[in-house]
């Protein structure tokens, strides 16, 4: 077939609707019928590769949950793997169908009015379907299978992702190890905490089991701040007369905005300061909000000291869910 009949045999659109051709190229697979069906395989396993790879998405994020640092790992490595797969074999699809099979050719459009009369607009969906003409889907349907296949799959693992903002993880935030009775161990030695260990000032941050002892979700919700204040200025909230111990006060160490750890105690004006957006508690009265976006304040663990040992315990667990606030705290 010469260059004359490959040009005979286009279809050409109308010169009113499409901007003026300035040149054309002729491709190989334009003038071998074997080379554009070849063409045609290959974008097609493209759109295959992006299906397997999505599909691979959903069942890796099935298979591997995350119950720790390193499964955690595991998972995101088989999530990036597969999404990357089927981004990569969609665009990759995408490009060779434009350069391989669609028509190839250069068109100038002179500078007009921005006015769009109603010719206008008619000659411009007159473009649109002439383009759509020019994909090659109504003809070409294997294209068009695979290709919805590979799209219509890749909007899936949105949808399956939507089930990590359902109910779960059900009452696991209500509760933390923390029991009548359980000691006050130090978060950095792991032996518990006796009285006398603190001057008047300090804090620790306490656990109610040695750190090795705790798995990683009771570890991040278990933190308790144990903080000896000044003698005389404790002001325990109404029925909470009982919760400290000769001025040694535990209060939650998650910060009740989102979940910061409060590392800073302002020793002179015995303040907890969240150092992520800065809510300060004034922890002499009941740990009350006094500056920033933290909208409660922070629960108190009722404490006491064995008379025999002289070790801290906790006389109850907490009576209300440590952390931030969340949508069925109630």
């Amino acid at each position: 077939m010469t260059d004359q009949q490959i040009h005979e045999n286009r279809p050409t659109p109308r010169e009113d609707i499409r901007p003026r051709v300035i040149e054309r190229v002729i491709r190989p697979q334009d003038a071998d019928p074997r080379r554009a069906k070849r063409a045609e395989r290959i974008v097609a396993l493209s759109f295959l590769l992006s299906a397997v790879g999505t599909a691979g998405f959903i069942a890796a994020y099935v298979a591997f949950v995350p119950h720790s640092t390193g499964s955690a790992g595991t998972s995101n490595r088989w999530l990036g793997a597969s999404l990357g797969v089927a981004l990569a074999g969609l665009a990759f699809g995408l490009i060779g169908w434009v350069r391989w099979l669609m028509p190839a050719h250069e068109t100038v459009e002179e500078r007009h009015s921005l006015a769009s009369p109603e010719r206008d607009v008619a000659a411009a969906a007159d473009i649109v379907m002439t383009g759509f003409r020019e994909t090659g889907l109504p003809r070409r349907s294997l294209l068009k299978r695979t290709l919805g296949l590979a799209a219509g799959l890749l909007a899936l693992p949105p949808i399956v992702m939507l089930r990590d903002l359902g109910p779960l993880p059900r009452t696991g935030l209500r509760t933390t190890p923390w029991q009548k009775g359980s000691l006050l161990y130090n978060a950095e030695t792991g032996r518990p905490v006796k009285l006398g260990d603190l001057e008047v000032g300090g804090f620790t941050t306490v656990l109610p089991l040695p750190r090795e002892q705790l798995s990683e979700e009771d570890l991040a919700k278990s933190a308790v701040v144990l903080i000896r204040l000044r003698p005389g200025t404790n002001k325990p909230l109404p029925g909470r007369e009982n919760w400290a111990y000769q001025d040694h006060v535990a209060y939650s160490k998650i910060c009740t905005h989102v979940g910061c750890p409060l590392t800073l105690y302002e020793k002179q004006v015995q303040q907890l300061l969240c150092p992520c957006h800065q809510s300060t508690f004034d922890v002499p009265d009941g740990a009350k909000v006094i500056f920033g976006p933290a909208a409660r304040r922070l629960p108190q663990l009722p404490i006491s000291v064995h008379p025999d040992t002289g070790e801290f315990y906790a006389t109850a667990g907490f009576d209300e869910p440590v952390g931030p606030s969340f949508w069925e705290r109630g």
